[in-house]
């Protein structure tokens, strides 16, 4: 069964496309800069750098917020072009989804890897705290306890 496409349909279905392919070009670009503020967060773990650890979550916050504003957008998109195109793909927006998919796998393991990484700081850093905590064994026995104020009598 062959459709034939009228010039609208064929026109609707290329803004469609060309709508999506420059959204899922905007979701790579956010997910390649989420993978260069994971590189620097590991290195700010590691230099145990906490005022850009710091800024480097901020930004990484901020980014999270951009992909899900954008996937907003994606979903509906592919939506639309799969109900109203079945059985259509466009090869440019298959490769895109593809190396999208990568770039969700990569930044999925980059963060789990960070995660791991800067529990282990932490806890180095708590282990660090209680070794250096003075050890509690009691009162000293010379000093002897001592009222904090007395009376003098100075009326003669």
């Amino acid at each position: 069964m062959t459709m034939t496409l009228t010039k609208e349909e064929v026109e609707k279905r290329v803004a469609l496309l060309k709508r999506l392919k420059v959204t899922l070009a905007q979701q790579r670009e956010k997910f390649q800069t989420y993978m260069k503020v994971l590189d620097a967060e590991k290195a700010s773990i590691e230099a145990e750098a906490v005022d850009n650890l710091r800024a480097q979550v901020q930004m990484e916050e901020e980014l999270v917020v951009d992909i899900h504003a954008i996937q907003r957008v994606i979903d509906p998109l592919e939506a639309v072009l799969h109900q109203a195109y079945q059985g259509s793909s466009d090869h440019e927006v298959t490769e895109l989804r593809q190396s999208l998919d990568t770039l969700i796998h990569q930044v999925q393991e980059k963060s789990q890897e960070n995660r791991s990484l800067l529990s282990r700081s932490m806890e180095a850093v708590s282990r660090e705290i209680v070794r250096l905590r003075p050890q509690v064994r009691g009162r000293n026995p010379y000093a002897a306890h001592r009222p904090g104020t007395s009376m003098v009598d100075i009326t003669t």
